[in-house]
């Protein structure tokens, strides 16, 4: 007993006079103390030997593991601490692989110190001496991360924040639903991120520089202005964003140049400018659709605030003196600014955001009934508006309707991203009521988008409301316009879409061939035949089998086989007589007469009489569309032997050239797996015929030019079609080529949309600058060749869009220079439909400012080709072939995929290198540099960091994405290692605190820390402890004890090393084992605690081991071990 108790006097230091007895204790403690038998013990027992034991691998133990669970309570902490450092044992001495059975033993230990309740790294150095802690931390410190996946599930955020990896446990708990995504960073910080103005040290010498608040504003409630910073990380070495929203921005005056004769007078050339404003006017109306591409989901609205809507400017800025100019709208047609004005709602309204991240998904709780009704209701007042040119008492009333149709667009902005759910039906009654035909186009197309795919009753019964057909005899008088009954056709496509609901099946089959039954039905008749195509193909998207068959029971599971859908839809592209049609209308005039209405024959049409034969011009269309989306990705031969093209001259004078496109559109979305990204495919998609004779105006042009010669270079083909007694035409030829090398771009484009394939954009590309060429120059080759330039303008649309779809959302700077030389040109034959096609194209490229995609869903494709129908309208009010509003309807098919990198510790976003691996193998993996745009994630395996100025992450893609789980995928959290800088700050490495603190001859310690960390422990370490003069160039231990000439010049060293070889943690270790150092050599050993030799003993012992741990996990250096064993036998010896 006394030799345990001489043990423990001199082990707390204490005098023979302050050593307790066992009179000193409670009754109820004299019995355990002197029933506990300390003789089972070799020796007195003492935690700090039994660590050293484990540490040296010594085989006899002075304690058991659990030596102290069962004894008191008191011991708790001891027990768990021996539990630990059991992990230490050397329990695997069959393992010949050191290094394997190091990272078994730290994984080992990262379990059980969670099951023991540690959860920070504080709690290592707060609660354990040094020479135990110093252990654990550099086992924690070379923990890998496919160790730590093994561990328990519910372990993983704790074990991530054990080892330090902040990020990681965050990603985690998101991932779980624990925490929210941090979700899209703000525009302001985007800017700041990819500045490096907005350094730590820079910010504070130009603190002033972007202070004024009109860089930061949206002065013009467009959205560009916040858009353009924010996409400034996305797109930083160049100034392509800003170009693009120069080109799209339709709220600034435009800059009008008009050169002046000397002989014009001034009336006359006041109606030269207001003949030029005009025509660049139109571009400005049509550049909403596009704006709307580029804003989509870059805002989150204020709902106590109404949302913004920019105004339509139509004024012009007069060089050199910049007047401004207004567009004289008497002489303009009538309702000019209606559809244009409900675009410009429509772009404003996608600004909202799409809810695919969940920051933006919870917005869709947020936006309340009362915050639409309330934006109705707004009176906005507008400064520089078209519409306030005019200063007379109908002003007001002008600005009224113009609000009108820019909420109209509003409303089915809002639908088309699942807001309008919140309406009751009161509201809705009051929208049809009383709004105009946009409002109630917004409200019947927004309600479907909304409701897709739902078969709602309540908006079914609101589409069959404005759908004559589909109303009893005696509603039948009831006007609806045109617009709105195509907008109810679409709307039931929407709504009934992937069902095979026959009801509605047979009724769109039968709308498509439907006869006039009134003057007033004859108006658009081409764009509501169309959508009921479209609508059919919707409502039975992709449900057809891949079987080489025309069994009608196909479709649907069997039942429509009574309706023959397929035989019917070939004969409305073919032509024929349509019985059905006939029998039908002799059925109604037999219901009519049984009625007793009192007359014997049904109204019809004066203005068109159709017979019994089919209009294969309203028809076609609709069939050939509705074929190609019945059977998409099917493969079925049967269906595309319907479809063939025409290959002699004779049958090509039965078939409308536009038709072409149609079919080979029709085609490639059948034969999905089929279409080749390569201009081959391309030329394949053309008929012989027809590339035998577009060769052959070539060489008959060069002919006629004398750059051939008349009896050389003809070759045979050329021969037998001069020879051919068939008449040819050559302006059909034209038109047929052009068309059919459309249809083929525009189904490549759907085929490889949101891919960035590069082989597809090239063959495109390649298609665009042929187009151009026919254009732009007047060769004789190019005036052989070309086309009327409607057509040409139309088709030259349509590939850009194509070019666009396959690159969405990559800004790529190649395409943008096409489509920019492209749209330039302003004249009377290129007409507001052409205007749109080509913003819509440079919109497509920056989709959602560079951070969204398109999906290749059926339903995705299905939006698609009802947003980018390749028919655009020739001026504002043209609605005869395609919908205007329906060219909004991409947005159901945006995926937002962008990547972004937040740093863990400043939530701010930072550049960081990550490399891409794909599910198919034969694909190289791609390095791209975040925040960036992602492939869509279907395709996708591996997603990994590659920089080696941030700590590693690694993580699979799983197969399906919820709409939390994405946001974990979509905005990483990354934790930047110490002594570097970011991308911004040093992009070169050529400023790292390794290389600084070499070079560096001036400026403070505090300084120079604080451009590499914001951690406020560090940078207090550094100001209050570190010598602010200068950093020494190198570490001098020329005291007596070797640590250095001062204290200040210590802490300035330890700091340099823990940042550079990045264990900060052991600022806290080197102080502590400083002070005492310093402290035994002043004051001598027996004013130091035991405790402090103790931590000299076990980081001697644990370092004397090459099995405890790797060399490159490492934290104390062996020259510092070797410093601390010296001072220590040196003070020991002077005693």
């Amino acid at each position: 007993m006394n030799d345990f108790r001489d043990y423990y006097r001199n082990d707390l230091n204490m005098e023979d006079n302050q050593a307790p007895s066992v009179g000193m204790f409670p009754q109820i403690l004299r019995s355990s103390y002197s029933s506990f038998r300390f003789s089972s013990f070799k020796k007195p027992p003492s935690l700090f030997s039994h660590v050293d034991d484990i540490l040296k691998g010594s085989s006899e133990k002075t304690l058991n593991k659990d030596i102290f669970s069962n004894v008191n309570r008191c011991f708790e902490q001891l027990s768990k601490i021996s539990r630990i450092f059991s992990v230490f044992s050397s329990d695997n001495e069959s393992e010949k692989d050191i290094d394997e059975m190091i990272r078994k033993r730290d994984r080992k230990l990262v379990l059980t110190m969670v099951n023991e309740g540690f959860t920070e790294l504080l709690d290592l150095t707060n609660e354990l001496p040094i020479g135990m802690s110093l252990p654990i931390l550099e086992s924690l410190q070379g923990v890998e991360m496919i160790l730590l996946r093994q561990l328990k599930i519910g372990h993983l955020p704790i074990a991530f924040t054990l080892i330090g990896r902040s990020d990681l446990a965050e990603m985690e708990a998101i991932r779980r639903g624990i925490k929210k995504s941090p979700g899209p960073t703000s525009s302001l910080a985007r800017f700041q991120g990819s500045n490096p103005v907005f350094t730590n040290i820079e910010s504070k010498k130009n603190e002033n520089i972007f202070a004024s608040k009109n860089m930061l504003e949206d002065t013009e409630k467009d959205g560009l202005m916040p858009l353009e910073m924010y996409s400034s990380m996305l797109f930083p070495s160049d100034k392509r964003m800003r170009e693009a929203v120069r080109s799209l921005r339709s709220s600034r005056p435009i800059l009008l140049r008009v050169q002046r004769s000397p002989e014009v007078s001034d009336h006359d050339f006041e109606h030269v400018k207001q003949e030029k404003l005009l025509l660049l006017c139109r571009r400005t109306l049509a550049n909403s659709v596009g704006r709307g591409m580029l804003t989509l989901g870059t805002t989150q609205p204020v709902l106590a605030e109404a949302f913004p809507i920019p105004d339509l400017c139509l004024k012009g800025r007069v060089p050199p003196t910049n007047a401004s100019l207004a567009l004289d709208l008497n002489g303009a047609p009538p309702n000019m600014t209606m559809w244009p004005e409900f675009h410009n709602g429509v772009a404003a309204g996608l600004r909202i955001g799409l809810g695919q991240k969940q920051g933006v998904r919870d917005n869709i709780n947020k936006i309340t009934r009362t915050w639409i009704v309330y934006n109705r209701s707004n009176p906005q007042t507008s400064n520089n508006s078209a519409t306030n040119q005019n200063r007379n008492s109908n002003a007001s009333q002008i600005n009224n309707e113009r609000m009108n149709h820019s909420h109209g667009g509003f409303l089915m902005a809002l639908g088309l991203q699942g807001h309008l759910s919140s309406l009751v039906v009161t509201d809705i009654y009051d929208y049809l009521t009383q709004g105009d035909t946009t409002t109630t186009v917004g409200v019947l197309l927004g309600m479907a988008a909304t409701k897709r795919s739902t078969c709602d009753p309540s908006a079914s019964k609101m589409l069959c409301l404005h759908i004559p057909s589909l109303l009893p005899p005696s509603f039948s008088a009831i006007e609806v316009p045109s617009v709105a009954q195509a907008a109810a056709v679409a709307g039931v496509g929407l709504l009934y879409q992937g069902s095979s609901h026959r009801l509605m099946t047979e009724f769109l089959l039968n709308e498509i061939g439907k006869r006039p039954t009134s003057d007033h039905s004859s108006h658009d008749r081409e764009g509501y035949a169309m959508l009921c195509g479209i609508s059919l193909g919707m409502v039975n998207l992709s449900k057809a089998t891949s079987d080489d068959d025309l069994t009608p029971s196909r479709i649907g599971g069997g039942g429509l086989s009574d309706l023959h859908v397929e035989e019917r839809l070939s004969r409305y592209i073919l032509g024929g007589r349509d019985d059905f049609e006939s029998r039908s209308r002799r059925e109604a005039a037999e219901r009519a007469n049984a009625s007793g209405a009192g007359f014997s024959e049904p109204e019809q049409c004066s203005r068109i009489s159709e017979g019994d034969s089919i209009n294969t011009d309203l028809t076609a269309p609709a069939a050939t569309l509705a074929l190609g989306l019945m059977y998409l990705r099917t493969g079925n031969k049967p269906i595309v032997s319907i479809l063939n093209l025409p290959d002699t001259h004779f049958l090509l004078d039965y078939v409308r050239p536009d038709l072409l496109m149609l079919r080979i559109i029709s085609r490639s979305l059948i034969l999905w797996d089929d279409v080749e990204p390569t201009a081959e495919w391309i030329d394949a998609q053309i008929p012989d015929v027809v590339q035998e004779s577009y060769d052959e105006l070539k060489s008959n042009a060069l002919r006629a030019s004398g750059f051939m010669p008349n009896d050389e270079d003809i070759s045979s083909a050329d021969k037998e079609q001069s020879e051919a007694d068939y008449p040819v035409d050559w302006r059909a030829i034209r038109q047929f080529y052009i068309y059919t090398v459309a249809g083929g771009c525009f189904g490549m484009g759907l085929r490889y949309a949101g891919t960035a394939n590069p082989q597809a954009a090239a063959a495109i590309a390649e298609r665009l600058c042929e187009f151009h060429k026919l254009r732009e120059e007047n060769d004789p080759v190019s005036i052989a060749r070309k086309p009327e330039r409607p057509i040409l303008e139309m088709c030259l649309g349509c590939v850009a869009i194509s070019l666009a779809m396959v690159m969405a959302g990559t800004g790529d700077v190649e395409t943008m220079r096409l489509l920019r030389e492209i749209r330039w040109r302003c004249d009377d034959d290129v007409r507001y439909g052409h205007h749109m096609a080509y913003g819509s194209a440079l919109g497509l490229l920056f989709l959602g400012g560079g951070s969204c995609t398109l999906g290749r869903e059926p339903e995705d494709i299905a939006a698609l080709l009802l947003s980018f129908f390749p028919r655009y309208p020739i001026d504002t009010n043209d609605n005869q072939f395609h919908l205007q509003p329906l060219r909004h309807f991409y947005a159901l098919a945006v995926r937002n995929n962008e990547l972004e990198t937040i740093d863990v510790d400043t939530r701010k976003p930072v550049f960081v290198p990550i490399e891409i691996e794909f599910k198919d193998k034969s694909k190289k993996k791609m390095k791209l540099t975040a925040p960036c745009l992602l492939p869509n994630e279907h395709i996708i395996s591996h997603i990994r960091l590659d920089s080696d100025r941030y700590y590693p992450i690694e993580f699979r893609m799983p197969k399906r994405l919820s709409s939390v789980s994405k946001s974990s995928y979509t905005s990483i959290l990354v934790k930047k290692k110490s002594g570097v800088l970011s991308y911004v700050q040093d992009p070169h490495s050529r400023r790292s605190l390794l290389i600084q603190s070499g070079g560096s001859k001036s400026g403070s310690t505090l300084e120079l820390i604080q451009s590499f960390t914001e951690d406020p422990t560090l940078l207090a370490f550094a100001k209050y402890l570190c010598d602010d003069k200068k950093l020494p160039t190198i570490v001098r231990y020329g005291s007596r004890s070797g640590f250095g000439n001062s204290f200040e010049e210590f802490c300035a060293s330890v700091l340099h090393e823990c940042q550079t070889e990045e264990k900060p943690d052991l600022l806290p270790l080197y102080l502590s084992l400083y002070f005492w150092i310093t402290t035994s050599e002043s004051n001598s050993i027996q004013g130091a605690s035991s405790c402090s030799v103790w931590d000299i003993r076990l980081i001697e012992s644990y370092y004397s081991r090459s099995d405890n741990f790797s060399s490159s996990s490492r934290l104390m250096s062996t020259d510092f071990v070797a410093l601390l064993s010296e001072n220590m036998d040196r003070i020991l010896s002077q005693q």
